[in-house]
């Protein structure tokens, strides 16, 4: 019975093949004849397969030039979409957009733009192979058209320690379709460059620009010829030494990594382990902890309460002592019999007072004494009976003959004697 179910499925199956196989509009052979390929003449408009956003975004890229198919080897996250403009006065500037994970940007129109000079793409440090001559094959397949490419120019940056920036470029053969480019040279990257950029000049671009770009690097054999150099020269076996002390000081910083790495995945281990086992009598030593921590407290309440209580008793007994001292103090100072005193600071005061009018009494009477003087006569009424004194005494101790030495002696001896005194007096030895 099995076996004659297994017969009637193969004769099933057989007939179907049959029919379908002598239907011509079911079958047909793919030849490079027939095979489509998708080019600028031959491809669908954007509006049917293509999604749009602000900036008509292409959420896939438009094959158009299917001879210049590149397979990408560098990130693409690593390079800039750039444009070279004009503004309104005619300052060149530029402005810059990365390239997301899938190769693809988009370059806006800026505020200030009024004529193109270039647009290109800029492959940063990060994604150009280690240095070597390469074939470079470049393509970009542009999103919009309606413009020409009058050159293409392959530059390169290097950034020198504590010096002048070094700068290399030379114009590149190219082929164009609808806004697509494809470039193919060969270059000698040097080490430590900064950038090699792609540039395609142009003026009358249309914005907003956007593409995919796929970037292929090949090696050549070191003895090959290159049609493009790059900034600071041929590579050099002082630039290989050099290659090789940072690739080793990068290995170095790799293995440091993955020790640390490893270090922390044994310390999780370690705490992983440690938890297993200790964690029970953690538990417990928790629980013996809380008890312990809680007796503490409770004494720490007590001792607490009775600090308090002491600190009450004590400022009782310093209310209770300052009461005191106050009042004896106003006994002290208001219970003092001072009347005597006052009796007698009042007789002395009445005393001073009647001193003071009698002494008053008295120089109001010299006063008015010395007021009453009147010198009515003239100065040489005064002056002649002194010029006859002082004449008589002139005359006399003219006439005195031996005695003016006595006279002199006594007079020197006098002034001799107001001087000693004098300085005694002011308080001489």
């Amino acid at each position: 019975m099995m076996k004659t179910r297994k017969l009637l499925c193969m004769i099933l199956v057989a007939a179907t093949i049959s029919c379908f196989s002598s239907i011509p509009s079911f079958a047909f052979s793919a030849t490079a004849s027939n095979a489509l390929t998708a080019t600028s003449s031959n491809a669908l408009p954007m509006e049917e397969y293509l999604q749009f956003d602000e900036f008509d975004i292409l959420e896939r890229p438009a094959l158009l030039m299917s001879s210049d198919d590149v397979v990408n080897t560098v990130d693409l996250s690593k390079c800039r979409l750039q444009l070279g403009y004009y503004d309104m006065s005619g300052v060149l500037k530029f402005k810059n957009v990365n390239f997301n994970s899938s190769g693809y940007a988009s370059m806006s129109l800026p505020s200030d733009f009024a004529s193109s000079r270039y647009i290109g793409f800029v492959i940063m440090s990060d994604a150009l192979p280690p240095a070597g001559k390469y074939n470079m094959s470049c393509h970009f397949g542009s999103n919009t058209g309606g413009f020409t490419y009058s050159r293409c120019y392959v530059n390169s940056r290097k950034q020198v320690g504590n010096a002048d920036t070094q700068l290399s470029g030379k114009d590149v053969s190219f082929s164009q379709s609808s806004g697509d480019v494809y470039v193919n040279t060969t270059i000698d990257i040097n080490s430590g460059l900064e950038s090699v950029g792609v540039l395609m000049y142009l003026t009358d671009l249309v914005l907003p620009y956007g593409g995919y770009l796929s970037v292929q690097f090949t090696k050549l054999s070191p003895g090959a010829s290159t049609d493009v150099g790059t900034a600071g020269g041929s590579y050099t076996p002082e630039d290989a030494a050099s290659d090789t002390a940072l690739n080793t000081s990068k290995m170095a910083d790799t293995l440091e990594e993955i020790a640390q790495t490893i270090s922390n995945q044994l310390e999780a281990l370690w705490d992983q382990m440690f938890n297993l086992m200790h964690v029970p009598q953690l538990a417990n030593d928790d629980k013996n902890t809380g008890l312990i921590t809680g007796a503490i407290e409770e004494q720490m309440d007590a001792d607490r309460q009775n600090t308090e209580d002491i600190i009450a008793a004590e400022e009782s007994n310093t209310t209770t002592i300052i009461n005191n001292n106050n009042e004896n103090t106003e006994k002290i100072t208001n219970g003092y019999d001072n009347s005597a005193l006052n009796a007698e600071n009042d007789k002395l005061n009445n005393s001073l007072t009647e001193y003071d009018n009698a002494e008053k009494q008295v120089m109001d009477k010299v006063n008015h004494a010395l007021d009453d003087i009147n010198f009515n006569q003239s100065l040489d009424n005064y002056m002649q009976p002194i010029l006859l004194c002082s004449t008589f005494m002139q005359r006399l101790y003219d006439n005195s003959g031996g005695f003016k030495d006595v006279i002199n002696l006594t007079l020197i001896v006098s002034i001799a004697s107001i001087v000693v005194g004098i300085y005694r007096f002011k308080g001489g030895d």
